[in-house]
C-alpha cells in the first residue's frame, strides 16, 4: 500500500478512505427488485418479523393495536448495543414492507397515526419519492420503544420503513463485543439513506 501511495497521483489518494468505506458495505435487492438499499457488511438481513413486548409482528409497524393488514415484509435489520445511558441492553433496528391490498393503500399515510404518542413530522424526500413521517412509541415493564415510521404510496403500493429503538432496562447487558447504542444507531440511520423503492433512478 505504501508504494501505491507513491504511485497514485494526489486526486486518487484522496479518494481511497472512501473506497474503502464502500468497499466494507453489501448490497441488497428485495421486494421482486423493487426495493434496494446498502447495509454494513458487519449485519445480517433478515425476513424474521417477529413481534416483541410492545411491537406488534408483522410488515409494519401499528401502535394503535389495529392489525397490521395485508402485506410482505421484505427485509429487517437489528444490532443489540450497549445502551447510552442505564443498564440493560438496546436494539436499534430497520424493516421495509410493502402491501398492494387495496384497504391498506387507502389509509397508508394515516394509519398509524391514531395513537395517543404519534407526532407528524414533516415529509421526507428519499430515493426520490416524498414519504410520510411520523414518530410513534410506547413504555411499560422496564423496556421502551421509540420509532420512526416512514410510508408512500409508489406505483400503486403501500410502503412501510420503520425505524426502531427498543430498549430493555431489565435485560441482561450486552455483551462486551457489542457496539455502542450510538455505533449501532448510526448503521440503521445509514441504510435508511440508502433505500430506494420502484424503477432505478
Amino acid at each position: 500500500m505504501s508504494l501505491l501511495r507513491y504511485l497514485l497521483p494526489l486526486p486518487l489518494l484522496a479518494l481511497l478512505p472512501f473506497a474503502n468505506a464502500t468497499a466494507a458495505d453489501k448490497s441488497f435487492v428485495g421486494g421482486g427488485g423493487i426495493v434496494r438499499l446498502s447495509y454494513a457488511s458487519s449485519l445480517t438481513p433478515t425476513r424474521n418479523f417477529a413481534g416483541r413486548a410492545l411491537m406488534n409482528r408483522g410488515w409494519r409497524q401499528m401502535w394503535d393495536g389495529a392489525p397490521v393488514g395485508r402485506g410482505v415484509g421484505i427485509v429487517r435489520f437489528w444490532e443489540v448495543a450497549r445502551p447510552t445511558n442505564g443498564q440493560g441492553q438496546v436494539t436499534e433496528l430497520i424493516q421495509v414492507g410493502f402491501s398492494r391490498s387495496a384497504d391498506v393503500v387507502a389509509t397508508c399515510g394515516t394509519a398509524g397515526l391514531v395513537s395517543g404518542s404519534a407526532r407528524r413530522l414533516p415529509n421526507r424526500m428519499l430515493g426520490g419519492h416524498r414519504w410520510t413521517v411520523y414518530t410513534n412509541g410506547d413504555a411499560g415493564m422496564s423496556q421502551q420503544v421509540n420509532a420512526t415510521n416512514l410510508r408512500s404510496v409508489i406505483n400503486g403500493a403501500c410502503y412501510a420503513i420503520d425505524r426502531v429503538t427498543y430498549a430493555v432496562k431489565a435485560a441482561a447487558p450486552a455483551s462486551r463485543n457489542a457496539p455502542t447504542q450510538a455505533v449501532a444507531a448510526a448503521r440503521m440511520d445509514a441504510i435508511l439513506a440508502t433505500i430506494k423503492v420502484g424503477g432505478r433512478r
